[in-house]
């Protein structure tokens, strides 16, 4: 079952949360939807196939994770993933304009060790295996959530898909 295209990156129908670290798909049902039992609704809206790879690790888990792979967390955060050279430090300037704040990101490329031996200080970063394995992890907890005023139209939709496959 696939969102339409055309609807699925209109903000009126959904809205963007971080999954923090005691969320649970079922909780998250109960208190969006007042029920648990929607709790499939945030892996349709977010295309998530594989809940148990594709929903983020809370701390627990991914200490455990961390275990499993490396022997410990503290030898991830010992062993470099890969080596960074930094092209342009993120930078923010206060607009006048708006009184806003506005930020451009950094921006990095991977390099090899041998370049990477070769950076001044302030040009480089080694990412250890902990800090890359966190940020696929924290690149999961950006998730849409639908907005609760569209859900019957949305599961009058999803029954009508069914009941059609079924009976077809």
């Amino acid at each position: 079952f696939k969102i339409s295209d055309i609807i699925k990156n209109r903000r009126i129908v959904y809205y963007e949360y971080d999954i923090r670290d005691d969320d649970r798909p079922d909780i998250m049902a109960e208190k969006y939807y007042g029920d648990s039992r929607l709790d499939w609704l945030f892996f349709i809206v977010n295309q998530i196939y594989d809940p148990y790879y594709q929903w983020p690790l809370n701390q627990q888990q991914m200490d455990a994770y961390l275990r499993s792979k490396y022997g410990s967390p503290s030898v991830a955060m010992g062993t470099v993933h890969h080596y960074e050279q930094i092209v342009s430090p993120r930078k923010e300037y206060f607009s006048n304009f708006d009184n806003s704040v506005i930020m451009i990101p950094e921006q990095v490329v991977i390099v090899d060790q041998t370049t990477y031996l070769s950076l001044a200080s302030t040009e480089k970063r080694e990412v250890s295996v902990f800090d890359h394995e966190e940020d696929l992890n924290n690149k999961k907890r950006r998730i849409k959530i639908l907005n609760e005023a569209f859900v019957p139209e949305f599961l009058r939709s999803v029954r009508t898909v069914f009941n059609a496959w079924l009976i077809g």
